[in-house]
C-alpha cells in the first residue's frame, strides 16, 4: 500500500512540473492585440491598440476610444473628432480639424 501512494505522489509531481509556465512575464503573450506606445509631438501620449478592422485608442492614460476604419485603406481610423493616421509606418494624431501631430515609439 505504501509503495502505491509514493508512485501515487511521484507521478503528481511529474505532471505539475510539466505544465507549462504562464506566459506573463512576456510582453503581448496570449494577446493578439497588443498595446504600442507612442509621444507625439504636441506631448499627447497614446497606447494603440489596432484590432484589425478598428484601432483602440487611450490618450493621457484616459479610457480607451475605437475608432472605425475611414476609407478602404485601412490606415485611418477615425470617429470624426479624433484621428488616428498611419501612412508609411509612420503614425500620426489629429482632433477636430487640427493639423495632426507625428507620433514617434511603438
Amino acid at each position: 500500500m505504501l509503495g502505491h501512494l509514493s508512485i501515487a505522489a511521484i507521478s503528481a509531481l511529474v505532471l505539475a512540473s510539466s505544465e507549462p509556465s504562464t506566459p506573463g512575464a512576456s510582453v503581448g503573450a496570449g494577446n493578439p492585440y497588443p498595446v504600442s506606445n507612442y509621444k507625439c509631438d504636441d506631448g499627447t501620449h497614446l497606447a494603440v491598440r489596432l484590432l484589425g478592422d478598428r484601432a483602440s485608442v487611450s490618450v493621457n492614460g484616459a479610457t480607451e476610444v475605437e475608432l472605425p476604419p475611414m476609407g478602404s485603406e485601412g490606415t485611418t481610423f477615425s470617429n470624426g473628432r479624433q484621428t488616428l493616421s498611419i501612412v508609411q509606418g509612420k503614425l500620426s494624431w489629429g482632433i477636430g480639424r487640427a493639423v495632426p501631430s507625428a507620433c514617434t515609439g511603438g
